[in-house]
């Protein structure tokens, strides 16, 4: 029985509180597979020992157990019985993100990265994955860059220029606001663009950017598939470093 049957198992003898923990599991499943019980509990506003006895009355030890279980069934495709159709959801994924983002965020992102004077490119968890390759991709270019983890915001507005990009990548919005915030409380002499590069349209600091970069994922677009939600981010900043390349030829910037 996956974890799933369980809860609907469950569901009449849930209590109030264990029924709004239900909620959250049952719609927001990307975020039981990349969260800890206490991001989901400051996430959602819940209690973490809520959570843990939630999942010990399905049955498991604690949260990680009934985490790795629902990863499981949903890695597996909510029982796909071939690799052959999570290749074709990777391909379909993969095909929609030149038109999600388009031609024209693309060159005037390969504008703003190649004309600034610094880059500083965040992710957490997953999220750090294209946040890194993009930095790898900007050194190879001779694009002042570095990767910053998101607790060293403080460090990053003590240096930042109004000359200055920052693009954090976050998928569902695990990005505190806090952070956005010591780079928007800035002076305008010293404020970067911000960039947010996202798979969420409910992101809580899209309002506290310049620019949003959208991106599709299995849930955004209701695959019953579950895919790494970093592959999006990560083929985006390969289709960017391609644009980016493109300017610097066309404008003759060196390192």
């Amino acid at each position: 029985m996956n974890p799933f049957e369980q809860m609907e198992l469950k569901k009449k003898s849930l209590t109030k509180k264990e029924m709004e923990v239900y909620h959250i599991f049952t719609e927001n499943i990307d975020d039981i597979i990349r969260n800890t019980a206490t991001c989901m509990a400051e996430k959602y506003q819940v209690s973490q020992p809520a959570i843990t006895r939630f999942c010990q009355k399905l049955g498991y030890q604690g949260y990680n157990d009934f985490k790795y279980d629902v990863y499981k069934y949903y890695k597996a495709g909510k029982g796909a019985k071939n690799t052959s159709s999570v290749v074709d959801y990777y391909t379909r994924l993969i095909h929609l993100i030149p038109g999600a983002v388009g031609v024209e965020t693309f060159e005037g992102l390969a504008r703003l990265i190649a004309d600034a004077r610094y880059i500083s490119i965040c992710g957490n968890h997953k999220s750090s994955l294209p946040a890194q390759l993009l930095d790898m991709n900007l050194a190879k270019l001779g694009i002042l860059s570095s990767f910053v983890r998101a607790d060293y915001f403080e460090f990053l507005a003590q240096r930042a220029s109004s000359k200055d990009v920052v693009i954090i990548f976050s998928a569902t919005g695990s990005f505190r606001r806090e952070h956005i915030d010591l780079v928007n409380e800035l002076p305008a002499d010293k404020r970067p663009v911000s960039v947010l590069v996202t798979q969420t349209d409910k992101h809580p600091i899209r309002n506290k950017v310049d620019h949003v970069v959208w991106l599709p994922s299995y849930e955004n677009q209701g695959y019953p598939q579950y895919l790494e939600v970093q592959v999006a981010p990560v083929i985006f900043v390969d289709l960017l470093t391609n644009y980016i390349v493109e300017y610097v030829k066309e404008e003759g910037i060196s390192d």
